[in-house]
């Protein structure tokens, strides 16, 4: 890893961080940060949230080998640069058609791989896969992948490294895969952590890698009042840029908040201060205190 690598790696990267901006310079960002039990409210610097000390970072042959670099010229700065984007941050999210797909489609799958809760999901993937006691029906290939992942130099760190850095991975699945934007009439919730998966009612179109999973898509809001969804699966390329109900909004919105709640490594969630007692406490988290430029709150005991 050279001297002059970036240590530093946002794992939200910042351009998408910008869509959300709470100042015209697009500098500042309102989100919650949990820590511990304590969930505060606040707005903070771009460049100082989403990230961890080489985070991108595995080693091959006995040395650190850093992909930072390589993720901004051979993702970040195509997709950021694309006229797809130019449609979500000049606010024409309306305009976003068919010949957006392959950018939108490209972010997610980009985006969905590159987070700490990714990451431990992999890991907690590949214990069960290497555990004879575990319960989730893998496969006898699904098994013997991520064993090769475990004993391979790097781990599961490089595995999802790769991930994020080259998109091969998910090739076969665009053609056919359904994408649907969906402007909000209210504000949408977002967090660090930018795609989730939600669960989705059941269509036969579905791609379902294991016997018996829950039906999902993947979410991922592109501003405040934007939303992309995509499902895996025989859609035949579906496409549609729709509006969407307000209660649908706070059905998703409810999604981020959820998942922000339950899972360790979301760690930001990124909304404004409006109705934010309302939604916190929907949450397992009870109002402790506020003033004019921060919320706190602290988790229900034993949620």
């Amino acid at each position: 890893m050279g001297k002059q690598e970036p240590r530093d790696h946002h794992y939200a990267p910042q351009f998408y961080l910008r869509s959300f901006a709470a100042d015209a310079e697009k500098r500042k960002i309102a989100t919650v940060a949990k820590n511990g039990h304590v969930a505060v409210w606040s707005v903070r610097s771009i460049e100082g949230l989403g990230y961890e000390r080489d985070f991108y970072v595995h080693m091959r042959n006995g040395a650190p080998v850093s992909i930072e670099t390589a993720i901004n010229r051979r993702l970040e700065t195509p997709i950021s640069g694309s006229e797809t984007w130019q449609k979500i941050t000049s606010g024409n999210s309306e305009a976003l058609d068919r010949s957006d797909r392959p950018v939108l489609y490209a972010l997610i799958r980009h985006l969905q791989a590159r987070t700490p809760h990714a990451r431990e999901t992999a890991r907690q993937l590949m214990e069960m896969a290497n555990s004879p006691t575990s319960e989730m029906p893998f496969s006898d290939d699904e098994r013997a992948m991520y064993a090769a992942i475990k004993r391979s130099p790097g781990g599961h760190v490089a595995w999802m490294n790769e991930m994020a850095l080259n998109l091969d991975w998910a090739v076969d699945d665009f053609e056919s895969c359904g994408l649907w934007i969906f402007r909000s009439p209210i504000p949408l919730t977002a967090s660090t952590t930018p795609v989730l998966s939600v669960k989705a009612p059941a269509h036969p179109a579905l791609k379902m890698d294991l016997p018996g999973m829950t039906p999902f898509s993947f979410v991922l809001p592109l501003d405040p009042n934007t939303l992309a969804v995509l499902a895996i699966g025989k859609f035949d390329g579906a496409f549609s840029n729709e509006a969407m109900s307000a209660d649908t909004a706070r059905g998703f919105n409810q999604q981020y908040i959820g998942q922000f709640s339950f899972f360790e490594p979301i760690r930001h969630l990124i909304t404004g201060r409006e109705g934010l007692v309302e939604v916190m406490t929907w949450a397992p988290y009870d109002f402790v205190e506020e003033d004019h430029r921060k919320v706190v709150f602290r988790r229900r005991p034993g949620r």
